[in-house]
């Protein structure tokens, strides 16, 4: 098995094996939590491995599961887009699992934690990887799965169990809609490999699995109307949003980081892949009138959320509520740029996915070490507690003005390049991005404020824990070395996977290239 097929392996195979694991060992907490280390350490030096094979490749990597060639069998297909993610996404995780033994510190079932959370990073890793549309609906459900029941994994406590519940109902409701259009796919094309679909869409000629049947612009349309709904909810973009605002409270911290900065991504990236790989390119006149049409929508939508969650950060009176409506302003940054379906845009769009994920798991993360603190979300109940705590007080600050858009912060450089997007477009987009930054900075302040110099309510002893500060540390460094090379990694990683991804054609011929040696 190749490094393609066996990056996802990993976690899933941790995952599977930790339970009776824990058995063996009579739930040592010390031996599990370095179980899942090595589970999440592999997967990241997997992703790592994988980043280098792809960006060293002129063409995306294929992976044939039992020899079983696409469109017949489910294979891997992976380009610099999906690489570059899966390394964000295992690098995080890795991180996280570290600073997750000492938040948990007084709580029981930390084997069930490590569980879900290694199944959370197979399902995560696999969206991103599949070339198959309907194994990415099996990879959202198994990444769904995973995140409802750890939102859920307070469950002596009702609003745990609740926002769970609520956030399933959404997360069920949005990945039957996706199967839906699949099935219109499927019946249309006879086919849901993307690379199939995009060719049947291009009018181009694949093996096996023959020419489409029925009218492919009104199946196009109402499909995609479906998927991106579905994709509208797992991105948490208004109307959709309500669900995350309950899920993060009702979550540990370590999982609202993963929730905001890992799995939202989910939505985003799948829509990248059907607008850019399936239905990018030149199109036949009524198609390319649906895919504006569907670019419009995500376009208005995603400023609809901008601004909306913009003012909703400054009511709310939850750290962790005002952090998640932070995350869907952000999302409305990230649909409005891919909506644009420009090479600026996508590569604003990969800039700002990459340093959104950072930014914001670094923030939930150094807001998880004043909660633990405090035991309180509050954000009066935490008033003057950053004091306390110089390393988590200074991660915060790095957070709080990355997402804001100070240079020379990572978020800030994103930031440019979005607002050169959509001054491009329109010059509506670039003062939407400019007045909904201003607004959230405000919601920002306040939070450092009160934190940093609010008088406490009572006299704080509690000591830094240092493994969860050392590690949002980490993570701010990163946030300003990313910054400080910006141009540089947007030259070297950024603009080469945004224009793979714009090449459709490359994506076709990786499995026609593989077919012609199976098929002669």
């Amino acid at each position: 098995m190749n490094v393609v097929g066996l990056t996802p392996i990993i976690p899933i195979i941790f995952a599977f094996a930790l339970p009776l694991f824990s058995i063996l060992i009579k739930g040592n907490r010390k031996i599990i939590q370095l179980y899942a280390l090595i589970g999440t350490g592999l997967t990241l030096i997997s992703s790592y491995r994988l980043f280098q094979l792809a960006y060293s490749s002129n063409i995306p990597l294929v992976y044939t599961f039992g020899k079983w060639i696409a469109p017949i069998g489910i294979v891997y297909e992976v380009d610099k887009l999906s690489a570059l993610i899966a390394l964000l996404t295992a690098g995080l995780m890795f991180l996280i699992a570290i600073y997750s033994y000492r938040y948990l510190e007084h709580d029981e079932g930390l084997e069930w934690y490590y569980t879900l959370y290694l199944g959370l990073e197979a399902g995560l890793l696999g969206v991103l990887l599949t070339g198959d549309a309907f194994n990415l609906f099996v990879m959202i459900e198994v990444t769904s799965i995973a995140a409802y029941a750890l939102v859920m994994f307070y469950r002596d406590r009702g609003d745990s169990v609740f926002s769970g519940l609520k956030y399933a109902l959404i997360g069920a409701t949005g990945t039957t809609m996706y199967f839906l259009a699949l099935g219109m796919f499927y019946g249309t094309f006879g086919t849901v490999n993307f690379a199939d679909l995009s060719a049947k869409v291009h009018g181009l000629s694949f093996p096996v699995s023959g020419m489409p049947a029925g009218n492919i612009v009104i199946t196009s349309g109402i499909a995609l109307a479906l998927a991106t709904w579905a994709f509208l909810i797992k991105a948490a973009i208004v109307p959709n949003h309500f669900w995350l605002p309950e899920a993060h409270p009702a979550a540990p911290s370590p999982i609202s980081a993963i929730l905001s900065g890992l799995v939202v991504n989910v939505g985003v990236y799948a829509l990248i892949r059907f607008l850019y790989t399936v239905y990018g390119g030149s199109l036949a006149p009524e198609l390319a009138h649906v895919v504006s049409l569907l670019s419009v929508i995500a376009i208005a939508l995603g400023a609809v959320s901008a601004l909306f969650s913009a003012l909703m950060m400054n009511v709310q009176k939850d750290i962790k509520r005002l952090i998640a409506y932070s995350t869907i302003m952000h999302m409305g940054y990230l649909f409005m740029a891919v909506g644009l379906r420009t090479e600026l845009g996508l590569q604003a769009a990969l800039f700002h996915l990459v340093n959104h994920s950072i930014a914001k798991a670094l923030l939930f993360l150094a807001a998880g070490i004043f909660i633990h603190a405090i035991g309180s979300r509050n954000i009066e109940d935490l008033s003057g507690v950053g004091r306390r705590m110089p390393i988590a007080t200074f991660s915060l600050a790095i957070a709080t003005l990355s997402l804001v858009g100070i240079p020379p912060l990572n978020v800030f450089f994103s930031k440019l390049l979005l607002f050169n997007a959509f001054i491009d477009k329109n010059l509506i987009l670039a003062w939407i991005l400019v007045i909904s930054s201003v607004i959230a900075l405000i919601a920002y302040m306040r939070i450092f404020y009160v934190i940093c110099f609010g008088k406490p309510k009572e006299d704080i002893k509690t000591k830094e824990p240092l493994s969860m500060s050392l590690t949002c540390l980490l993570l701010a460094l990163t946030c300003l070395a990313i910054g400080l090379m910006a141009p540089a990694i947007v030259d070297n990683f950024i603009a080469p996977a945004a224009a793979q991804t714009l090449d459709h054609n490359s994506y076709i011929n990786a499995i026609l290239n593989l077919l012609s040696k199976v098929l002669h």
